[in-house]
């Protein structure tokens, strides 16, 4: 059985995949902006959002074409990596949210009020990660400011978000339908609350029902291995945020050895007939 890693990045999270697998298996690196090599029994999708357009068209091509099996399939990378998108499939999970872009940003009041949209606001791009480029707004004229200003100079469509006051925080593992691990991330002189940003981190036990509520939007995006982003507020209540379909794990890793699970789940693949299609 050999496997093969799509992605463009040989980044530190994929070089341990792929360590750990090669402790198993033939494993080799597969770059889709190249001739595919397709002489492998299962492809682990590692698109990364700078090259979507060319993993997704190598998603496609060997799902239509070939026997080989894929963990996280495109649709799922395309919805994950899109937020409005996945948004519009989990959007009874997730903060109220629209999208804007150079069509309708002038008419800003009128489509928060048409979905009750109200302020304090987070203002993010459809396509991002890291924290980067994400605003909390707190007056509508701090909004539209912004927005004539940015589409001055760009066309990207972005996403304005309900402000969820939370409690924690939240980086939730899942492979295969199972929390593998939680972290809770606390921000460090920052309303963000991302690792990339200086968060600190610590092990966090979800509740039965934040654990629902996590499986059930990872099920109908149809990821098998995925991070998860949930707010928790102070009455308990709980928001999916956001899923990351190529997720970072080096600080989760300080509490379960993520690449050795995802060898197991690959295991489990490569010897069942079940996950076959």
């Amino acid at each position: 059985m050999k496997v093969g890693i799509l992605c463009c990045k040989k980044t530190l999270e994929n070089l341990l995949i792929y360590r750990y697998l090669s402790r198993k298996y033939p494993a080799i690196f597969i770059d889709p902006r190249k001739k595919l090599r397709l002489d492998v029994d299962l492809i682990l999708s590692r698109v990364e959002r700078g090259y979507l357009k060319e993993g997704l068209e190598a998603l496609n091509y060997i799902e239509r074409n070939t026997d080989i099996q894929v963990i996280n399939p495109g649709r799922a990378v395309e919805i994950c990596q899109n937020k409005f998108l996945t948004y519009q499939v989990l959007g009874e999970f997730m903060p109220l949210s629209i999208q804007l872009s150079p069509d309708n940003f002038q008419d800003v009041d009128y489509l928060m009020e048409e979905v009750g949209l109200k302020f304090p606001v987070v203002l993010k791009p459809v396509y991002g990660g890291y924290g980067d480029g994400v605003l909390k707004l707190e007056e509508r004229e701090d909004l539209k400011t912004f927005l004539n200003r940015y589409y001055e100079r760009n066309s990207s469509n972005l996403i304005l978000q309900e402000y969820i006051p939370y409690k924690h925080d939240v980086r939730a593992f899942i492979i295969d339908n199972r929390v593998v691990c939680a972290m809770e991330r606390i921000p460090k002189n920052d309303w963000r609350a991302n690792c990339s940003l200086g968060a600190e981190t610590r092990r966090f036990s979800i509740g039965g029902d934040v654990e629902d509520l996590l499986l059930k939007g990872v099920k109908k995006v149809g990821a098998h291995i995925v991070g998860v982003d949930v707010l928790i507020d102070k009455e308990g209540n709980h928001y999916i945020l956001e899923l990351n379909i190529t997720p970072q794990f080096r600080k989760i890793m300080n509490y379960v050895d993520i690449p050795q699970e995802i060898v197991k789940y690959v295991e489990e693949r490569l010897s069942s007939n079940k996950y076959r299609f």
